[in-house]
């Protein structure tokens, strides 16, 4: 049920239209003049409005500038008019009306105009109460970043000793016993990666900018990734000129590199295929890491780099998320290419205030 407010100066069509929507459930406000119900018209206390154009004292227009300017309500606001035109509804859309009905208004007109404006403010709030939730999480993030510090040396420590103390345990074992002890031993080493990435997502980002060789960091990420029993298999082709160098902070970006292929051995099973390559764009440059798996639905292209937002049983969705915001935090941006067939293609775009040393190469086609 639905709080609808209406306006209207003649008794006679403010009593048929409140029983038009009453008997669809909502519940009405009436009011013959603004003053009556502005106590009911502000942000969250109403989901529509529907307002005369034409009455003494506060007309539909003062009321319209009143409600969405002054008060700053989102809730859809539908005019009645009697004789619209093409000025006065470009007016009315400019202030924030939602709509407008011309008389007579007949009960297929209000309703259609008030259901379409009930799934509008639906909409609306729904975007603003995600917004509020992120806001938070981000807050959140930000108290646990100031004592990110402690936490992990804390959280380290004993998981690195338990780590080292199951090696030494699964050399003197037998074979069978042995392998239990490294499946341990694994799992307590995701759990590292799995803490120092969400405590490096929490800090605040203080990036150590210097001049590095962009082939050199995606080869370390590689070698990297290459003792993971999920990437020994995976073919990767690094198609990057030796002479492109970037002034970013190595470490970071040795971050978001190996959390691309683990990303993508986790989506190929572990047997598929990687390509990285760059391009000139804009002045600056473009990265792309490019892999045969399954690929990310449209409607998740978005949603994975939202902190703790991961399609995987077992993942933190930390890992995306921290590499937005570093690639950010350099003036840059990263999402998922449109491409054709299966995969899924990584866009890293960085400006040209990220890009140092020679000249960029031209771009070549590699086809889908």
């Amino acid at each position: 049920m639905a709080k609808i407010v209406l306006i209207d100066d003649e008794p006679r069509l403010l009593a048929t239209l409140a029983r038009f929507l009453e008997l669809e459930g909502h519940e009405v406000v009436r009011g013959s003049s603004f003053r009556e119900v502005e106590g009911h018209l502000w942000p969250g206390r109403f989901e529509v409005l529907v307002t005369d154009i034409v009455m003494p004292e506060v007309d539909g227009m003062q009321v319209l500038r009143e409600v969405v300017s002054t008060r700053e309500c989102q809730e859809a606001v539908i005019l009645i008019t009697g004789e619209p035109n093409l000025e006065s509804a470009s007016a009315a859309v400019r202030l924030g009306a939602f709509d407008y009905i011309q008389k007579p208004v007949t009960k297929a007109k209000i309703i259609e105009a008030v259901t379409r404006g009930l799934r509008q403010v639906k909409l609306l709030r729904e975007r603003d109460a995600a917004r509020q939730m992120e806001i938070q999480l981000l807050k959140n993030l930000a108290q646990l970043g100031e004592s990110a510090s402690v936490l992990s040396h804390e959280i380290r420590t004993p998981v690195t000793s338990l780590r080292h103390a199951l090696r030494a345990v699964g050399d003197k074992l037998g074979v069978e016993d042995k392998v239990l002890i490294e499946e341990f031993t694994r799992n307590l080493g995701r759990i590292e990666r799995l803490l120092g990435e969400t405590l490096s997502f929490a800090k605040p980002l203080a990036p150590q900018i210097a001049e590095v060789s962009l082939a050199e960091l995606v080869r370390e990420a590689v070698a990297e990734c290459r003792v993971l029993d999920s990437f020994r298999d995976m073919s990767v082709d690094v198609r990057i000129d030796e002479s492109i160098r970037l002034r970013v902070d190595a470490q970071m970006f040795g971050e978001i590199f190996s959390n691309l292929l683990r990303n993508s051995a986790e989506a190929c099973g572990g047997t598929g295929s990687v390509e990285v390559e760059c391009e000139p764009r804009d002045g600056g440059l473009r990265v792309l890491f490019w892999d045969d798996g399954p690929g990310v639905p449209a409607d998740k292209h978005d949603e994975i780099f939202k902190p703790f937002s991961s399609s995987k049983d077992y993942g933190t969705g930390i890992g995306l998320a921290f590499s937005r915001k570093v690639v950010e935090s350099h003036g840059g941006t990263i999402g998922l290419e449109e491409r054709q067939g299966a995969g899924a293609c990584f866009r890293i775009e960085l400006p040209a205030s990220a890009v140092a040393g020679a000249p960029m190469p031209q771009r070549q086609d590699h086809g889908d």
